[in-house]
């Protein structure tokens, strides 16, 4: 199928009798990627039926990182279910600063309902030294929603350019240092 251009993906969820096999176009999944992300909430027509669903994961292949599969989760509105948050990040070219992200997405369990799509997290001011935890965020305190990692984790840190070429000469020193110390020995 894939050959063909034909990306193999799956409807699953508690409510369903079995999982439905669907097949859809590489143009149409490259159209999809382009406008949603993980834990986005769709609407899939397969056969006259409508299926509110949940854009659960995606598989890529290992070298040519083409699709190779997709999962979407039907939702039922009063079953919580876990979903992710994409983390993005707002004025990161304002900031003079070296951002690092370390994680993109936020997980999370809640009702259909209560889904969040994105965190935003704007840059603009924010000085070296900073660093965003996921206890930082507006989502930790929607009650509707479980935050599914540890609050104290870091999303992001901020560190100034200067700073940090100096410590990577500092370390570059300080093992020639070390390396001739041994050798002396």
């Amino acid at each position: 199928m894939r050959r063909e251009g034909i990306i193999p993906a799956l409807i699953y969820g508690k409510s369903l009798e079995e999982s439905i096999l669907i097949k859809i176009s590489l143009g149409d999944v490259n159209r999809f990627l382009s406008m949603v992300s993980k834990g986005s909430r769709l609407i899939i027509e397969v056969d006259g039926d409508k299926y509110d669903v949940l854009f659960k994961e995606i598989t890529y292949e290992a070298i040519s990182q083409r699709v190779e599969h997709i999962e979407f989760q039907q939702l039922v509105a009063d079953e919580a279910v876990n979903s992710v948050a994409k983390v993005v990040l707002k004025n990161k070219e304002n900031n003079p600063n070296i951002i690092q992200q370390h994680i993109e997405e936020i997980p999370y369990n809640a009702l259909p309902k209560d889904f969040v799509q994105e965190v935003i997290i704007n840059l603009e001011g924010m000085e070296a030294g900073s660093t965003v935890k996921v206890a930082d965020l507006d989502i930790v305190e929607n009650e509707n929603i479980r935050i599914t990692i540890p609050k104290d984790t870091v999303i992001l840190s901020i560190n100034d350019p200067k700073k940090v070429a100096l410590d990577d000469e500092a370390e570059d020193e300080t093992g020639d240092d070390t390396e001739d110390e041994t050798q002396d020995s």
